[in-house]
């Protein structure tokens, strides 16, 4: 059997994100409390939020970010909840997890829990060699178009390539 190039390059995205995901989903989280949500987003769903990002106009990164996740072979999402774990520590500037609460403001390890979860995702995508780079500007995008679920405030989107040549360097 002759196995076509592009549909095992396919094959790998696949694979590779479903283990990314695993990556995300075991990294270590305060008190071992989630609070974070994956997602990953192919074809025209994808190219959805790409054509989002160009109508938006105020920022020229916007539309740059765009035309990667309309050449990427996929996008995972991660975003990030508020969940407050009860430890009460106080660095979130509010002495108590319930007053901190009722302000309405994240937990700090939410935030710490969600960048750990990316460098995870970003460390694993490196050992496999998949392209890859972390756009805050998809994360605007999926939120404006409610495309995760509306306790999930803070996202970020992690674009992918298998390519000859990393689409995320040499950018303009």
């Amino acid at each position: 059997m002759i196995y076509n190039e592009q549909d095992l390059e396919q094959n790998a995205v696949n694979y590779i994100t479903t283990m990314v995901v695993a990556a995300i989903k075991t990294a270590p989280k305060g008190k071992g409390i989630n609070s974070l949500k994956t997602f990953v987003v192919t074809g025209e769903d994808k190219n959805k939020i790409a054509e989002y990002m160009k109508t938006k106009t105020e920022r020229a990164s916007f539309k740059r970010d765009a035309g990667n996740i309309i050449e990427s072979d996929a996008v995972i999402l991660i975003g990030v909840k508020k969940v407050y774990i009860g430890l009460d520590c106080g660095l979130c500037g509010y002495p108590t997890c319930a007053e901190a609460q009722k302000a309405d403001v994240y937990c700090v390890f939410n935030t710490i829990d969600f960048g750990i979860a990316i460098g995870s995702a970003v460390s694993s995508l490196g050992i496999f060699k998949i392209d890859n780079r972390v756009m805050y500007t998809i994360g605007v995008a999926v939120n404006e178009l409610k495309l995760m679920p509306e306790e999930y405030q803070i996202i970020m989107g992690i674009p992918l390539k298998v390519s000859n040549k990393n689409i995320f360097f040499d950018r303009k």
